[in-house]
């Protein structure tokens, strides 16, 4: 037994309180609420539930979860699908890495919810839905002539129905555009609102007669501001409400969402931007004190607050009681749509993968390798095609990593797999590791495979010969390294490539675990590869029994 999953068995053999991450189960929870990478988050409230999403970039599409406590979270669905409508770039892997949906946010207006979104690159888009689940329409481009790159775009509705769009510079200070009738075009030059700090994800909240503007501060000291004004033009006045003193979490940049009376929540997410982990979801306490909200804990009572919940547990807000649910990431292929974890590299082919091919398992299709060079917008770093090149793979589906320790399983059927076709387990990102199956000149091979962005595939190290139709596929992830290894009858597994591989985040992503199937450029035929599940086992809570 590896000494990861020896970690992670002891984990859940101990009861919900000792969990290091989510709800505790007596009425406390420890931060993050989500360990897993949930980025520039934006949470809105209606009626008795919360939603989330996030940006995903190139991953499509933005997900979608539900919560009625804040701690515990439910997936749902996704915002859209792909993204291929606003530029050709998204319809092929290696041109538009890291682009995409950059930062959205969602607003409400007259009962319809319109989420925002901007990508230095591609510039806006704007989807709809006349309820947070949707079904969302395809994203429109947003009409403009404004100039500049701008990111982290925030509506607002005045009350004289008048509609807005906030936007940072990127670099920048914060400005605010008049939008349309339709909310699909910006119609001036925008104002500038504040100019002091480097803003980051704004977001506007009118209450008591004053315009109040939370920002986060983004340099080496991350921080969260808060400023008002009675007039939305301003001036503003402003003050620091909440940094990170005590940990390394560069905490800042989320939403301030309505609790109970004058209690409040805020939800963040941490900005160590090397974490494999991404950014993870964070819940502080928040609320509203002498016309400014406040945000964490003080314990030096000079107003400006600092996270809870990570040395010890934190109360949970006052709201009903929720069953555990940590958003779990595993997958049975069961007949239906597929889950709203999974995100595709790129706009996928939807001919070439299936749920219902063969019931209860994902078909992928082998399609060859997208063979156009591109370029990533952040950092911007040229992407070019090599041949046997993960990055360049279409339809590959993937999803967030859970948990500072986790056990990643799944049960590959490679009876169709054709010659010059490689499929399997991988984790991506600008540098990406896999283990599978490769087939050349009839022959197939257990392989693990890895490279990166600028160099292509590095060297591969070749495993047995596989003899039998049916394989099983592990990744051990702990601390921020992974293991992987292989099975010819799900029960013993043994190892192939590097022991405890160090990940990284990159391109504005943690690291994310996936299946693939590809093959290359120059071969020809018909293979598919048959994925039976994918299973995280992670150190987090555990979700209760049906």
């Amino acid at each position: 037994m590896s000494p990861a999953t020896a970690l992670l068995l002891a984990a859940l053999a101990l009861p919900a309180a000792a969990t290091p991450w989510g709800d505790q189960g007596d009425g406390t929870y420890r931060n993050p609420v989500l360990w897993m990478d949930y980025n520039n988050p934006c949470v809105i409230r209606h009626g008795d539930h919360y939603y989330l999403t996030a940006a995903t970039h190139h991953f499509m599409g933005m997900p979608l979860l539900k919560s009625r406590d804040l701690v515990n979270w439910s997936q749902v669905g996704r915002i859209y699908e792909r993204l291929g409508g606003l530029h050709d770039d998204f319809t092929s892997p290696g041109l538009a890495y890291s682009a995409g949906s950059q930062d959205g946010e969602i607003g409400e207006h007259e009962g319809r919810f319109y989420l925002f979104n901007w990508s230095s690159r591609y510039r806006g888009f704007v989807c709809s839905a006349s309820h947070p689940e949707g079904p969302w329409t395809s994203p429109k481009p947003i009409r403009e002539n404004i100039g500049g790159s701008h990111e982290d775009p925030c509506p607002f509705w005045d009350d004289d129905g008048k509609a807005y769009l906030l936007m940072v510079g990127n670099p920048g200070p914060l400005r605010i555009f008049r939008l349309n009738e339709s909310f699909d075009a910006i119609i001036d030059k925008g104002v500038t609102l504040i100019s002091d700090i480097a803003p980051k994800g704004p977001q506007m909240i009118k209450r008591d007669g004053y315009y109040h503007l939370l920002v986060a501060r983004t340099g080496p000291d991350k921080a969260q501001f808060a400023y008002r004004s009675k007039s939305i033009y301003g001036p503003y006045e402003s003050r620091l409400i909440y940094e990170d003193r005590s940990t390394e979490l560069q905490a800042a940049q989320g939403s301030l969402v309505p609790v109970k009376g004058d209690e409040w929540a805020f939800l963040h997410h941490d900005y160590r931007m090397e974490s494999p982990y991404g950014r993870r979801l964070y819940l502080q306490p928040a609320g509203w004190k002498d016309g400014w909200p406040w945000i964490g804990e003080d314990p030096d009572g000079d107003g400006i607050g600092q996270p809870v919940g990570i040395a010890r547990p934190a109360k949970k807000p006052d709201l009903p009681p929720a069953s555990i649910d940590p958003a779990t990431h595993s997958d049975e292929f069961a007949p239906g749509a597929l889950g709203g974890q999974w995100m595709w590299n790129h706009d996928p082919d939807d001919r070439h993968w299936s749920l219902t091919a063969r019931p209860g398992w994902l078909r992928l299709g082998a399609r060859p390798l997208a063979t156009r060079s591109g370029r990533s917008q952040y950092p911007a770093i040229a992407v070019p095609f090599h041949e046997d090149h993960l990055l360049f793979a279409r339809n590959t589906a993937v999803q967030r990593i859970c948990g500072k320790s986790c056990t990643i399983t799944t049960k590959l059927d490679a009876s169709r797999i054709d010659d010059g076709q490689r499929a399997g387990l991988c984790t991506l990102g600008e540098a990406y590791t896999w283990i599978g199956v490769a087939c050349d000149k009839g022959r197939r091979q257990i392989v693990f495979g890895q490279g990166n962005a600028t160099k292509g595939p590095g060297p591969r190290i070749d495993g047995p010969p596989l003899n039998q139709n049916l394989l099983w596929l592990r990744l051990e992830c702990d601390d921020a390294t992974g293991t992987f290894s292989y099975s010819l009858d799900g029960k013993d597994f043994h190892p192939l490539g590097p022991h405890r591989r160090a990940y990284r985040s990159f391109w504005y992503e943690g690291t994310k675990v996936g299946l693939f199937s590809y093959r290359l450029s120059t071969a020809s035929g018909d293979g598919v590869a048959d994925f039976d599940f994918l299973r995280q086992d992670h150190d987090g809570p555990r979700r209760a029994a049906p």
